[in-house]
């Protein structure tokens, strides 16, 4: 007997062969113990069959390179706390994990430490999976304690429940998601075309997880972008915030598609007044305790970022942008004067607040070039900061006013034909995304106020794009505890 029917046959002497039960399939998995270190596990995994699991002992193990897993395993410490991986890797992930189709990946009882990690520009953690050919996650019972980097999921459907997050003087989000691949398009583009599927299992599930923030900021639990999917609920989170990207900053890739957060604690110590952010696509947002976050201000806010500054490759939503749907212009006019987001003709040609929720656009260009408009008398025009910079006038120059009437990708849209390309290529039938609102209800700060969304941006319009204290017609949400939290 040698090589690997040799191990096997060592390891089934003094192992149990176990059985896993998922979604109705049965399959034998033999145990493997591995002595803790990077060549033992990864030995194991190069040898081992789907379905086999591989154990770390108790102990703390320095890690200096990465373990790559590409079958479908369990990966199996003996307990937060007894079983420590320490991340001295650089440049590349500690582990990086390939899910299999059809198949079940389990990461569990491991604590995860820095080691010595010297930048957090990958993930530490990082899974990559399909959304289409039937592989799944489970990462549960660990504890990722302040690592130098991220936990990192594309394109995964299944779950992470039961660990413990902490973040104290290193990283700010815990998980970035996006659904880079989905439908096996990139960039996100499959996610955003595809329907949105609430209270379906299309999503990677954070559930009774615990997020602790032990440094001195309110970083986000979550970053996502690519058509990220993902669903919030029956967690514990302590000064941490629900954090998204929408299509603007991250370049090509798009915005976050579809989040839902639920039946969560927030509990802050008066730091904001903030629980999230979404900057792009479909939130549900119900059925949370909130407590230590401003009571009486508390939001979580929708923004679209493109509405006050211009980013490649999609430009600014400055009502002539052809990635959205504009109207206008509805005025032309010369600058008499210029002030601090101010800008003033001669006369008297409008009424009090005509031009609010509008954009005006300098002729001459630049960066941003434009503006969302606030408020307005008979001859001034009050504008919105830029990101990265601010429109300004001199007397002279000439401007438009112009509506943006739905902007690519904005929060309440979804949907649209298929783009494609990099740089993206516009579909002949552009732009044809649907409004799908965002909703809020039942959220709780304080035992009194109920929280809803706060917007902040004027193009993202309430009975249009969200509604608060109103739940969603017809959602349902997906069944809890997750069934694959029933797996063993």
């Amino acid at each position: 007997m040698k090589g690997r029917n040799m191990l096997k046959f060592q390891t089934l002497c003094r192992s149990a062969i176990v059985i896993w039960i998922w979604n109705g399939f049965s399959a034998l998995g033999a145990v493997y113990h591995s002595d803790g270190s990077v060549a033992s596990v990864q030995g194991l995994q190069n040898q081992v069959l789907n379905g086999d699991t591989i154990t770390i002992p108790a102990g703390t193990f320095t890690w200096r390179a990465s373990v790559t897993i590409s079958k479908s395993i369990t990966l199996q410490g003996a307990g937060v706390g007894q079983s420590i991986i320490k991340d001295a890797v650089n440049g590349t992930p500690l582990i990086q994990v390939g899910l299999v189709a059809n198949k079940l990946t389990r990461i569990t009882g491991i604590e995860f430490q820095d080691g010595g990690r010297a930048n957090n520009e990958v993930g530490v953690l990082q899974f990559v999976g399909s959304n289409t050919n039937g592989s799944r996650l489970r990462m549960d019972h660990c504890k990722v304690n302040d690592l130098n980097g991220m936990v990192v999921a594309d394109t995964v459907i299944g779950v992470m429940d039961h660990n413990t997050f902490i973040r104290a003087t290193k990283n700010g989000s815990s998980i970035v998601i996006y659904d880079n691949n989905w439908n096996g398009r990139t960039n996100g583009d499959g996610s955003w075309a595809d329907t949105t599927q609430f209270g379906s299992d299309r999503f990677l599930f954070l559930e009774d997880n615990v997020f602790q923030n032990n440094g001195d900021d309110q970083p986000g639990i979550t970053d996502a972008y690519a058509g990220a999917r993902f669903v919030v609920r029956h967690n514990q989170i302590f000064d941490r915030t629900v954090q998204t990207h929408g299509t603007e900053t991250t370049g090509r890739p798009r915005g976050a598609r579809a989040v839902e957060v639920y039946n969560n604690t927030f509990t802050g110590s008066d730091r904001n007044r903030f629980l999230g952010g979404m900057r792009s696509g479909i939130l549900l947002f119900h059925d949370n305790t909130i407590s230590g976050y401003w009571t009486g201000s508390t939001e979580f806010t929708l923004q679209c970022y493109r509405a006050v500054d211009t980013f490649t490759p999609w430009g600014g939503a400055d009502g002539t942008n052809q990635w959205d749907i504009n109207s206008g212009p509805f005025y032309s006019g010369t600058a008499s004067a210029g002030g601090n987001h101010t800008v003033s003709v001669s006369g008297s040609p409008w009424t009090s607040n005509q031009w609010v929720g509008y954009t005006i656009k300098r002729d001459a260009g630049g960066s941003p070039g434009f503006g969302e408009i606030l408020s307005n008398t008979k001859n001034t025009i009050t504008f919105s900061s830029g990101l990265f910079g601010n429109l300004n006038f001199t007397p002279g120059n000439t401007f438009k006013i112009y509506k943006v009437k739905q902007a690519i990708d904005q929060p309440g849209r979804a949907r649209g034909s298929l783009i494609t390309g990099n740089p993206p290529v516009r579909p002949a039938a552009w732009n044809d995304q649907v409004t799908e609102p965002c909703y809020a209800w039942n959220n709780i700060s304080g035992g009194t106020q109920q929280v809803g969304f706060g917007r902040g941006n004027l193009v993202i319009r309430p009975g249009e794009h969200y509604f608060n204290n109103t739940p969603m017609p017809g959602y349902t949400p997906y069944v809890y505890p997750h069934p694959l939290v029933m797996s063993r």
